[in-house]
């Protein structure tokens, strides 16, 4: 990929593919939340919250392999590798997805409720660990972040704030490992420090707890012999669920060395944030457009007629078929423990990247692939017209799509608010009805004075703060009609 291409590319993500190596913080605050564990009873909430949750976008990537040996922890993200091509796939071009095994490896995830401790030292908060827990069990893993860090702090100086991973999917296939949460606020922050910072304690949850069950796995098949199917290199073909170990519970007794392998591991891991980021990140995966994190030196060219590259688009419908939601429907809708609106982002995201991918390489959106005929499925085009025509994708089919994917991940995290602040104004214009004589009037207007503020709510350009104060314009807006 040239630089202009590569410039072009980077421009879309908006922000690189990042790695982590240190996780210093100021001026936040958190909260606890209802569901953690006894253990965790010394952390305290420092500040008022509100009865809405909110959902993180985040997605972790198995890092490229470092052949000079020169970073932490190669030897486990080499094993991370083999453990994935092993269990998972093993990397080949026509890759043969495994549905049954990536549900069970997706199985980690789903439910777990994360705490990102830090300590309070006169409004200066620095991160101390992260304690992972199940609510089906009562075992609790402590992971400090910092390998040399002393755990015996004093925990009446903590504070935390609290997630629960409420939606994942592995996308899985021979050129990457990348696993992808919605992560849900168990008690959101009102404070503007903690709304602010709220990326970077997404960032540590979900780095350490991919870490955490990464090692777990490639532990357990350090003390497994190899079975008579991997024996005869038949697993590669295979879709087999039990090959990933789901029957381990947390292991709260960790070994020091243990505990530095996770560390280094999570801060190799390569992490992405937010709709847009993520959204056009795997938008240029369908397209074909992407870096390949386990073939870094393979050099990225537009090739829109390959059936090669082309096989990403059945992988990734292999991959919606397969994502993992917590609460469905016949036991977390109905009963009223998560909003209709809180399912369903993953599947946005995948959705969105599908429809890219078939958008680049369709000629009656982008005319200009249609240079790159004459190279067939198998030919690679000279460089400079690839980029050019990859350009022409990346603006009349990638950027679109990725733009209507965000609209409609923006929709649902404000739909509840939506109506919420009509049911509010519907009720206030219902009294005001009972008092006035100009009742058909009354309802006209509450209904044109909620267009706007659902526009700007639609958009996320309304923050929630803000509703309780349009609520009151609206109203004393009515009430002035009665006078």
């Amino acid at each position: 990929m040239t630089n202009s291409m590569k410039l072009l590319v980077s421009l879309l993500l908006t922000v690189s593919l990042k790695g982590v190596a240190s996780f210093s913080c100021t001026e936040t605050t958190s909260a606890r939340s209802t569901s953690t564990s006894k253990k965790r009873d010394a952390l305290r909430p420092t500040n008022t919250t509100v009865d809405r949750a909110l959902h993180t976008l985040n997605l972790f990537s198995l890092p490229p392999k470092d052949d000079n040996y020169k970073l932490p922890g190669e030897a486990l993200v080499r094993e991370c590798w083999r453990w994935k091509d092993s269990k998972l796939g093993d990397g080949r071009d026509y890759f043969v997805p495994k549905p049954k095994a990536l549900k069970a490896y997706q199985s980690l995830f789903l439910g777990m409720v994360i705490d990102v401790v830090y300590i309070d030292n006169n409004d200066d908060y620095s991160p101390v660990e992260v304690i992972l827990s199940m609510p089906s069990s009562d075992s609790t893993v402590r992971l400090p972040i910092y390998s040399k860090f002393n755990t015996l702090f004093d925990h009446s100086e903590t504070c935390s704030c609290t997630f629960e991973v409420v939606e994942c999917v592995a996308l899985s296939n021979c050129a990457r490992f990348e696993t992808i949460f919605i992560l849900e606020e168990q008690q959101q922050q009102t404070n503007i420090y903690q709304r602010q910072n709220i990326t970077q304690f997404t960032d540590i949850a979900g780095r350490y707890l991919t870490a955490y069950r990464l090692h777990q796995q490639v532990s357990s098949q350090r003390t497994k012999t190899s079975s008579l199917l991997e024996r005869a290199g038949l697993t590669s073909w295979l879709d087999l669920p039990e090959a990933v170990d789901t029957q381990s519970n947390l292991d709260s007794n960790l070994s020091d060395k243990q505990c530095s392998e996770i560390i280094n591991l999570a801060q190799r891991l390569l992490s992405m944030d937010g709709a847009l980021k993520i959204s056009s990140h795997l938008s240029l995966i369908s397209g074909g457009l992407a870096p390949r994190p386990n073939r870094p030196d393979r050099e990225v060219i537009f090739r829109p007629y390959s059936s090669r590259d082309a096989h990403i688009l059945l992988q990734l419908k292999r991959t919606v078929e397969v994502i993992s939601v917590a609460d469905g429907e016949e036991d977390g809708l109905e009963s009223g423990k998560r909003s209709i609106n809180s399912r369903g982002r993953i599947k946005t995201l995948l959705d969105g990247a599908l429809s890219a991918g078939k958008a680049a390489r369709n000629e009656d959106i982008v005319p200009e692939i249609k240079q790159l005929k004459e190279y067939g499925s198998d030919g690679t085009p000279p460089r400079g017209v690839a980029d050019v025509v990859a350009q022409a994708a990346i603006e009349k089919a990638i950027q679109p799509s990725v733009e209507s994917c965000v609209a409609r991940l923006t929709a649902m995290e404000t739909a509840d608010d939506i109506t919420q602040l009509r049911q509010r104004v519907n009720e206030i214009a219902s009294s005001i009805i009972q008092d006035s004589k100009d009742g058909a009037n009354i309802a006209k207007m509450a209904n044109e004075l909620l267009h706007q503020p659902t526009i700007l709510l639609r958009e996320g350009k309304l923050p929630r703060s803000e509703i309780e104060s349009v609520v009151k314009s609206i109203e004393n807006e009515l009430r002035s009609r009665l006078s």
